[in-house]
């Protein structure tokens, strides 16, 4: 009974045998899967392209979508500049319509006039493009080839540029400070030119830039002036400009912002 508890030692051979193998498979199984091409390698891999997309230059509010949450591509990428958007689309029915929003904007605040239901429907439709842009924008009125009012932002304000356009053009007719306000007799001999506004850089303030090309942004102390591309003839000039809209003297220290515009309807009258 003693040795039939045991067991046989050929028996105890084949167990151990069977175990060892056993092992040796599921270790080479393991080793195996290390190597794989889809384990931590391919992780890594995925991080990495993850972060690419991703740059220091990219600044985000913190209430503002991520571009990938949005299904767009981040702005430092070729073609999501609106002034990309706007040249890529360019056409002569989307000049007008950009100086009919002004036009109309700048005659319904003269005259009084609230928007009617026809006004309203407008502004509710989505198939203007100029409602999936957003950007900074200026409206200069121009009458006789003479500036009568000019206002506007860098930075936009507004949830599109369809709306951009009509809140620069009501204060541009109204609000200038440097011009008489556009009156009911003014309002047949306006011309208008909207200068949409891209990307803006910071340089240093004895740079020289090509007037026609880039305009400025003179910030200091909490006065501002800004000159847009194609009013000045020379960087010379259009920097002593913009320090007098921003009423500093020639000593006074500033920070110096360059940026491009996409421009629609009449040149601009040049200075300088």
């Amino acid at each position: 009974m003693t040795s039939q508890g045991r067991g046989k030692p050929g028996n105890r051979r084949v167990t151990i045998s069977c175990i060892t193998a056993f092992l040796i498979i599921v270790g080479l199984f393991i080793l195996k899967a290390s190597y794989s091409p889809h384990g931590v390698q391919g992780e890594g891999r995925g991080g990495l392209d993850s972060l690419s997309l991703k740059s220091p230059l990219e600044e985000q509010r913190p209430d503002e979508e991520s571009p990938s949450r949005l299904g767009e591509a981040s702005p430092i990428f070729q073609g999501s500049d609106p002034l990309d958007r706007l040249r890529a689309l360019r056409s002569p029915a989307l000049e007008q319509e950009i100086l009919d929003i002004a036009g109309r904007s700048v005659t319904r605040v003269v005259l009084g006039e609230k928007p009617g239901p026809s006004e309203n429907d407008a502004d509710k439709s989505s198939s203007s493009p100029l409602k999936s842009i957003q950007a900074g924008v200026f409206v200069t009125i121009i009458i006789d080839n003479k500036v009568r009012g000019c206002m506007g932002r860098i930075y936009p304000g507004e949830p599109n540029l369809y709306e951009e356009i009509k809140r620069a053009a009501r204060m541009a007719a109204t609000m200038d400070i440097r011009h008489p306000p556009i009156t009911a007799e003014d309002l047949d001999n306006l011309e208008f030119c909207v200068s949409v506004v891209g990307r803006v850089r910071r340089e240093s303030p004895d740079v020289i830039v090509n007037p026609r090309l880039e305009g400025i942004l003179i910030k200091t102390s909490g006065r501002s002036g800004v000159i847009l591309p194609g009013e000045a003839r020379t960087s010379k000039y259009q920097k002593e400009w913009a320090m007098r809209e921003a009423g500093i003297g020639a000593q006074t220290p500033f920070e110096l912002y360059v940026f491009e515009t996409e421009k629609f309807g009449k040149t601009l009258p040049v200075r300088g």
